[in-house]
């Protein structure tokens, strides 16, 4: 084993059993998650910027 060489390896290292490690013994695909509910998103985050302008007109109006 030179310098370079190491137990670690890169990509298309083999381990001790010949297979590389890379390779995935078992299948762990798992069904892709469902699409968000977009209206609801969109509320979401338009009622959070409602909040903070009110929040900041309201910092604004306390102490300017």
């Amino acid at each position: 084993m030179n310098a370079r060489e190491s137990d670690y390896g890169g990509r298309g290292s083999e381990n001790k059993s010949g297979s590389s490690v890379f390779s995935p013994t078992t299948d762990n695909r798992q069904p892709t998650p469902a699409e968000p509910n977009w209206p609801i998103l969109y509320t979401a985050v338009l009622a959070e910027l409602v909040i903070l302008i009110i929040a900041f007109y309201a910092f604004t109006k306390a102490f300017a």
